[in-house]
């Protein structure tokens, strides 16, 4: 055998072992396209257009260095879209409870007195929106607890919520706080004012406008001068909290921010009103 025929068989051999070789080595496949949510998937209504997705990632950078804990819940009642962080959490309720005891006494006692009980009642209701009156919270636990025993406790079964205690001995023995929630229930509870359907319109319409014309002013309400505000804030010592709705006109944005820490109440204000602010310009339709 020539040189030559020995160099063009060895040639044809490598060849057929780089073809053997490329058939039985693994393929690649290639990743899948990044695609947009569904209208299904992403919470919203047939007909609504998808917004784009919201940047979370400087609210969280915020959450993230908060010198304490926070929790936050936020929504776009038109759109359903949300942004959610400690959600689920459990805080003391601060003066947030008084929004439960609204509802519990216009659900389950108002219609049941006479009209001076109402007028008493509707008196008391508004302290507790607008100055967020303790002597007049009290005044309606006593009357609750004395008529309607179980009403605090059927308002939480209604809405389903099942991390929620007020004025509860169980709480106060599980977490020190006689009265607690999650960012994620207590904006239930104020989303379930906003739509007037367990209220009725009438009752409804009243706690709104109250909630909008509170004295409070620092929290979610600080940098939405252009927009109405229904709010309700809550504090103790080492808790401050803020649930409420922004309504511009076009939207209407769901926050419920809760915080706790060692740090002063004009730390943690400024917190809540900061990534307030944030939540609404992401959540907002542009």
């Amino acid at each position: 055998m020539t040189r030559k025929t020995l160099v063009y068989i060895l040639a044809l051999w490598l060849l057929s072992w780089f073809v053997l070789s490329a058939c039985q080595a693994p393929q690649r496949r290639p990743l899948p396209a990044p695609r947009q949510p569904n209208a299904a998937e992403s919470g919203q209504n047939a007909g609504q257009q998808a917004k784009q997705p919201i940047r979370v990632e400087r609210i969280y950078r915020q959450v993230q260095i908060f010198n304490g804990k926070s929790g936050i819940y936020a929504k776009n009642l038109k759109t359903g879209q949300a942004v959610a962080n400690h959600e689920h959490d459990i805080f003391p309720t601060a003066s947030t409870h008084k929004l439960v005891v609204a509802l519990a006494v216009y659900k389950y006692l108002y219609d049941e007195v006479d009209k001076a009980d109402k007028r008493e009642y509707d008196e008391q209701i508004k302290k507790m929106m607008t100055v967020s009156d303790n002597p007049a919270f009290y005044q309606l636990l006593d009357e609750l607890e004395k008529r309607k025993p179980r009403a605090l406790t059927q308002v939480l079964l209604d809405l389903g919520l099942t991390k929620t205690r007020i004025h509860s001995k169980e709480a106060w023995r599980q977490f020190g706080y006689h009265s607690v929630t999650t960012p994620y229930e207590m904006a239930k509870v104020f989303e379930t004012i906003y739509q007037e359907q367990y209220l009725g319109k009438q009752k409804s319409v009243i706690l709104k406008e109250e909630l909008a014309q509170t004295i409070f002013k620092e929290e979610i309400p600080r940098f939405m001068s252009r927009s109405k505000v229904m709010h309700k804030v809550g504090s103790l010592p080492g808790i401050l909290c803020d649930v409420g709705i922004v309504d511009d006109g076009k939207d209407q944005i769901l926050i419920s921010v809760y915080t706790k820490t060692k740090r002063s109440e004009e730390y943690a204000s400024n917190f809540i009103a900061e990534v307030s602010a944030k939540l609404y310009q992401e959540l907002r339709s542009q």
